[in-house]
């Protein structure tokens, strides 16, 4: 079964192969709603809430992705949960090489089991807080993780580029002005999305040279 809100949600972000994608992504909410009352995965209940606020947010990011990114560059999600965005991500790129980063023993459980039934080649699960991780990434990301000022020290040890899932502006530009205050220099930029049956702000911040000399 397809989900119409994916495919056409897809359609609207531009996404390639807009069928063959919104086809696998259905296919991974399906396993989401089979786990989630277990496993407490997402906080929403109904399939197309989960759709919308996940699976679309997740793939919103996808033309910032594609400006930003090329073929065979390995992306490392911070906190990766139940797969947003680094599953989503890894099914629109399959030509990019994705690391999901979590350190909750169901969180990881659940990647591995979405990653053997989706046979997805392009994803690595990797079991271990940030501070832990020695990689170098061409980028990294993450989403409703923690704030820019608490992870500053550890995402510089990783790479010095990140496109990052965020809410609020405002609350953007205050995180922005902590990590300067910290001594960390970058150069940010900061772009609106909109999801497809969702009023909430969402935008995608688009940090490089991120460093702290």
């Amino acid at each position: 079964m397809t989900d119409n809100i994916i495919l056409e949600g897809l359609k609207s972000f531009g996404v390639e192969k807009a069928e063959d994608k919104a086809i696998v992504l259905s296919s991974y909410l399906d396993l989401v709603m089979s786990f989630n009352p277990s496993l407490k995965l997402v906080g929403e209940k109904e399939r197309d809430e989960i759709a919308r606020r996940h699976i679309l947010d997740s793939a919103s990011a996808y033309p910032v992705f594609l400006e930003n990114t090329v073929a065979g560059d390995q992306i490392g999600d911070l906190g990766s949960g139940a797969g947003f965005p680094g599953i989503v991500l890894a099914i629109l790129f399959p030509d990019r090489n994705f690391v999901l980063i979590d350190r909750m023993t169901r969180r990881i459980g659940f990647l591995r089991i979405v990653k053997a039934k989706l046979n997805l080649e392009n994803v690595e699960i990797l079991d271990k807080d940030i501070k832990d991780v020695k990689r170098n990434f061409r980028v990294i990301t993450c989403r409703a993780f923690r704030p820019l000022a608490e992870i500053g020290d550890e995402v510089v040890a990783l790479t010095s580029s990140a496109i990052l899932y965020k809410a609020v502006e405002d609350n953007i530009e205050k995180e922005l002005e902590t990590l300067r205050s910290q001594g960390f220099v970058f150069n940010a930029s900061i772009l609106p999305v909109s999801i497809p049956g969702e009023n909430a702000r969402r935008n995608i911040v688009v940090m490089k040279e991120w460093r702290k000399p």
